[in-house]
């Protein structure tokens, strides 16, 4: 195993990085409106399904799915790519992306979750993930045809989706009709995303649940720091303490965060430096980090860029100051690229096993983590630059959202 020092990636090798796994995206995974490719999924396929897959590849294995999630990732990656580069043809991706998203979307305002084996069923972080990358592509392009789903979505997640309160807290349901124990990852993605349809509209009533989201997420957290995967819905025990628990507070972290940075409000703070705290502990000497808190060998990729840029992003913030650890994370990463610009998903699987499949899901998240890791503030395109991006999605008939 490489030693620590070996790992390191500078701000500059990020980029690079970035830009040569967007490049291996376009080319293995973009179908020229969506990320189109196999999941790890969840129940069978993910415990054992996926492996049989990875170590008998081949072209029989059709299970190619579109996540709205991946989609709005990828969204805002192109955009991001777009600021930094001026370069037309990444604005030009996440519009295309964007109208793909708003084709999808029912006449409800949700999104259908794409897996088979949850098949109609409404995800709270389906719908999210499409609306960020929505608010971005109207953000840059002033077009009111990506904010007009986004509203329609706002609207699905109040009425339909729904709240779960526990006397002043509010947690958001994971599923729609489905309500069971609250999950805080779920809520700080809800949190993040009232903050930046607000910041969008100007209209801050959009805020109105966020002090009920707050207090949920400050009394789930542990002394340690760390927020359990779920929450009973009376607020008695936890059902699952630990799943994953690395990389959902990275999500978390990074979610507060985003709200502090677009509201400024200042009472996530605590919970972030907790949350770093506790984040500290789950980086392993060689950069990989671990899969929850009695899972030290298995190692997934995605993990550690999201864990390496809550750390970045904090330092920006002026949170906390983690270069060293932000830095470990990401030079694993970069060790875990393949020979043709993919990235192993997961090492350490069950002890011996490991899984080198591509999933566009997951690499857009690591896409999206680079350069969140090293960003500039944004850079908006002037209003010639505005009117050609969103004059380009323009599409008799495309403006609705699917039946």
């Amino acid at each position: 195993m490489p030693s620590p020092s070996l790992a390191i990636m500078p701000t500059t090798t990020r980029l690079r990085a970035a830009l040569s796994l967007h490049e291996y995206l376009v080319r293995r995974h973009w179908n020229g409106e969506a990320l189109i490719g196999p999941d790890p999924g969840v129940r069978f396929n993910y415990r054992a399904g996926r492996f049989i897959k990875n170590y008998l590849p081949g072209s029989w294995w059709r299970d190619d799915l579109c996540y709205m999630q991946a989609q709005g990732y990828w969204v805002l990656a192109n955009w991001d790519l777009y600021a930094r580069t001026g370069e037309a043809r990444y604005g030009e991706i996440a519009v295309r992306g964007s109208r793909y998203i708003v084709g999808q979307q029912r006449q409800d305002g949700a999104w259908e979750y794409p897996n088979p084996e949850w098949k109609g069923r409404v995800a709270t972080v389906e719908g999210i993930w499409a609306s960020l990358g929505l608010l971005e592509t109207f953000r840059q392009t002033e077009g009111d045809r990506f904010l007009a789903p986004v509203l329609r979505w706002c609207a699905y997640l109040q009425e339909r989706l729904g709240f779960q309160q526990v006397g002043d807290e509010l947690a958001i349901n994971y599923f729609a009709g489905m309500p069971g124990s609250r999950v805080p990852n779920n809520s700080a993605d809800a949190l993040r995303f009232f903050a930046e349809l607000a910041s969008v509209t100007g209209d801050w009533h959009y805020l109105e649940p966020s002090r009920g989201l707050l207090l949920f997420l400050q009394r789930a957290q542990k002394p340690s720091g760390e927020f359990p995967y779920t929450v009973d819905p009376g607020g008695r025990r936890d059902p699952r303490l630990h799943f994953q628990c690395y990389q959902y507070n990275a999500f978390e972290s990074l979610g507060l965060m985003r709200y502090h940075e677009l509201t400024g409000d200042v009472a996530p703070l605590p919970i972030v430096t907790a949350l770093l705290r506790f984040l500290r502990a789950g980086v392993a000497a060689d950069g990989h980090v671990f899969y929850d808190c009695s899972h030290a060998h298995r190692a997934v990729t995605y993990h550690a860029a999201a864990v390496g840029a809550a750390f970045a992003r904090a330092g920006e913030l002026n949170i906390d100051h983690c270069d060293e650890l932000s830095n470990r994370a990401f030079g694993y990463v970069r060790r875990m690229k393949q020979r043709d610009g993919g990235y192993v998903y997961s090492t350490g699987d069950y002890r011996w096993l490991r899984d080198q499949r591509s999933y566009p899901r997951y690499l857009a998240m690591i896409l999206h983590h680079l350069l969140l890791a090293q960003r500039d503030p944004h850079a908006h395109p002037d209003g010639h630059t505005r009117a050609a991006l969103a004059g380009s999605s323009r599409d008799d008939g495309a403006d609705g959202p699917a039946d």
